[in-house]
C-alpha cells in the first residue's frame, strides 16, 4: 500500500473505524434478534413477539443514532482515514441494512404473519451468515489489509440468496393459492433478498476503497 505524505506528518482519526464496529454491532444484534424471532415465530407467545418486534426497532433507532454520529464527526474531522465520501457511503449502507430488517419484521407483525415457509427460515439463516462477515470485514479495512477473501465469501452467499428468492418465488406462485397471502410473502422474500443484497454491497463498497488505497 502506496505511503502517503500526510500518514506522516498528520495523525488521522480512527474512531470511524469504531463507529463502523459499533453500527456492525447493533446490526448483528438486530439480526441475532430476527434470526430467534423467525425460528420460534410460531410457537412464541405474542407478548414474546411483541418484545422482539421492539428490540429489533431499538437496533434500527442506536443505528440512525450512530450513522448520524458519523455523518456530524465528518464534518468536523480534518483529516479522515478514509475519504470521506467512502466513510459516508459506508455509514448510511450499513444503516439502511438495520432499516430493511425492521421494516421486514414491521410488516410481517402488520400482515399478523405468525407462520412461515422453510424457505423464510432458510434466507435468515443467509442473513445470519453473511452479515457475520462485516466485522471481519472493517478490521480489515482498518487494518488495511486484502478483504478479497472475505468479500468473495460475502458475494457467494448473496449469489446462493439469488438462487433462494427464484426458488422461494416458484414455490409460493406454485403452491400457495390464496392470492393476499401470496402478496404478503412476495413481499417478504423481496425484503429478505434486499437484507443479503445490502449486505453484500458493503462488501463491494470495501473492495473499492482498498482498490483505490492500494
Amino acid at each position: 500500500m502506496r505511503l502517503n505524505v500526510l500518514d506522516l506528518l498528520l495523525p488521522r482519526e480512527t474512531k470511524f473505524f469504531a463507529y463502523f464496529d459499533e453500527l456492525v454491532e447493533v446490526f448483528l444484534k438486530e439480526v441475532r434478534t430476527f434470526h430467534d424471532l423467525i425460528a420460534h415465530l410460531d410457537a412464541l407467545p405474542e407478548e414474546e413477539i411483541k418484545k422482539k418486534l421492539a428490540e429489533i426497532k431499538d437496533c434500527e433507532l442506536k443505528g440512525d443514532e450512530v450513522e448520524t454520529r458519523i455523518i456530524d464527526e465528518l464534518s468536523s474531522t480534518f483529516i479522515t482515514p478514509l475519504d470521506r465520501e467512502d466513510i459516508h457511503l459506508m455509514a448510511i449502507n450499513i444503516d439502511r441494512c438495520l432499516d430493511i430488517v425492521n421494516t421486514i419484521s414491521s410488516k410481517m407483525d402488520a400482515y399478523g404473519i405468525r407462520k412461515v415457509p422453510a424457505n423464510v427460515r432458510n434466507f435468515v439463516d443467509i442473513i445470519v451468515e453473511i452479515s457475520g462477515q462485516l466485522q471481519p470485514l472493517v478490521a480489515a479495512l482498518s487494518a488495511k489489509s486484502d478483504v478479497s477473501d472475505i468479500a468473495e465469501r460475502m458475494h457467494g452467499l448473496e449469489n446462493r440468496a439469488d438462487y433462494l428468492f427464484q426458488l422461494s418465488m416458484a414455490e409460493l406462485f406454485r403452491e400457495e393459492t390464496n392470492p393476499i397471502k401470496i402478496i404478503k410473502f412476495k413481499e417478504v422474500y423481496e425484503h429478505l433478498e434486499a437484507v443479503v443484497d445490502a449486505v453484500d454491497y458493503i462488501g463491494k463498497i470495501v473492495r473499492g476503497v482498498m482498490v483505490k488505497h492500494g
